[in-house]
């Protein structure tokens, strides 16, 4: 015993950090692994099953390490913890994404142009094995994806609009970091644009965003990866003017104007910064007929229950952690909004447009019905059928892809534009 005591005197930080490992695994052990993190609206990695050829083939170690990253006992605070530390330190960056200037936060995408070639996959320095998913533009899929869109123009005989959206670092350089070697967005959407010329009308939206961001207006958040529903009807302005339609003018739209404070997007959950500054979600609450999802007036929710489908947002989204869930009710298959607000509304008839978007398109979408009679939004992530079969059963009057540029070049699913 004495000599245990001696030990514990002699090295006490080696048996202190011992205890609080042996700790903080005997907690792991107590508590249930939670399906899904909302504060990162994700789900989490649970427990894998062990087999003796996943552990001889090394797949169970780093499966179990992947599932103590996301159940570890005070993930959310250890996060903030590393957050106050490294800006103490002067770093610029956590978890993946950097901070700015005025208290923005931006996503990581690097040049490609920078990436080494290594044994273990491409990176940059020391950042990691091959089945970590690197911050830089993923050339290969951007190619797949603007072919599966040349695939999809010549086949449909309709009128296509194709409009990418420069995110937040592309358009506000002045509030990055200096000398970060981001992506150049207005580039690589040209690049995009001139893939489709002559097949496909292009929108563009940097100009617009840019000189609205000038204006003084709040066109992305601070906090999270969308931009904001004020920048959403820059883009839909622009949409409306190039295709010489009507719009709702912001007078029209004051009426049903709201706004919800205390929004911290999945910038803020990734990085957890301790000095983020809240954003206000504005949303408008616009009157509507009908709305259908996937045919249905309720929707599958995240833990598995069904919510009522009663009009274009979730209210009780704008409780939670994840207000942005509210518009649309989140990512679903074909959503179908009816009204009575088309400006441009002839008797007898009934226009049409066809939204194949990400989740930019989700507060983007309403506005859409000042335009149209009915707005079809199709989500390709969540779509167990092709587009060719929604385009083949209705007449469509416009079919607009809008996606913002980071999600178009990562987008595994977009191979259900083609017939």
């Amino acid at each position: 015993m004495k000599k245990l005591w001696d030990n514990l005197r002699a090295y006490p930080l080696l048996w202190g950090f011992v205890l609080l490992m042996g700790g903080l695994f005997l907690l792991d052990l107590c508590f249930t692994s939670n399906p899904y993190s909302e504060l990162e609206n994700r789900r989490l990695k649970q427990k894998p099953a062990f087999t003796l050829s996943s552990l001889l083939t090394n797949r169970y170690t780093k499966d179990y390490e992947a599932y103590i990253n996301d159940q570890f006992v005070g993930r959310d605070s250890w996060i903030t913890l590393k957050s106050v530390f490294e800006t103490a330190l002067g770093k610029t960056e956590n978890n993946g994404v950097v901070y700015g200037r005025d208290r923005y936060v931006f996503n990581k995408l690097l040049r490609p142009d920078l990436a080494e070639s290594r044994p273990n996959g491409a990176g940059f320095g020391g950042d990691g094995a091959d089945d970590v998913a690197l911050p830089a533009l993923n050339r290969a899929q951007l190619s797949r994806n603007i072919n599966f869109l040349l695939k999809f123009l010549p086949a449909y005989d309709g009128h296509v609009t194709v409009a990418i959206a420069p995110n937040s670092y592309g358009v506000l350089p002045q509030k990055l970091p200096a000398a970060l070697p981001v992506v150049r967005q207005q580039a690589e959407i040209e690049a995009i644009y001139d893939a489709v010329q002559g097949q496909a009308t292009t929108l563009e939206l940097f100009g617009p965003l840019s000189r609205a961001a000038e204006e003084g207006q709040q066109v992305y958040y601070r906090n999270d990866h969308h931009w904001t529903t004020d920048g959403a009807y820059v883009g839909y302005q622009a949409y409306c003017q190039a295709r010489g339609i009507p719009w709702a003018t912001k007078e029209e739209l004051a009426p049903y104007r709201r706004e919800t404070p205390g929004f911290l997007g999945t910038y803020y959950n990734k990085s957890k910064h301790f000095n983020a500054l809240p954003d206000t979600l504005v949303w408008y609450d616009i009157p509507v007929e009908d709305v259908t999802i996937d045919g249905k007036h309720e929707v599958l929710q995240t833990d598995g229950t069904m919510a009522e489908v009663t009009g274009i947002y979730q209210l009780e989204k704008l409780e939670g952690r994840d207000k942005y869930a509210a518009f649309l009710y989140g990512n679903n298959g074909i959503t179908i909004l009816k009204t009575g607000n088309n400006k441009a509304h002839r008797e007898g008839e009934v226009s049409r447009v066809l939204l194949i978007k990400d989740s930019y398109g989700n507060c983007f979408a309403p506005f859409l019905t000042y335009s149209y009679d009915e707005v079809w939004v199709a989500d390709l992530r969540n779509m167990t059928f092709k587009v060719s079969e929604v385009v083949a059963e209705n007449d469509f009057d416009d079919v607009l892809v809008l996606y913002n540029l980071d999600t178009f070049q990562e987008d595994r699913n977009f191979s259900r534009i083609t017939y």
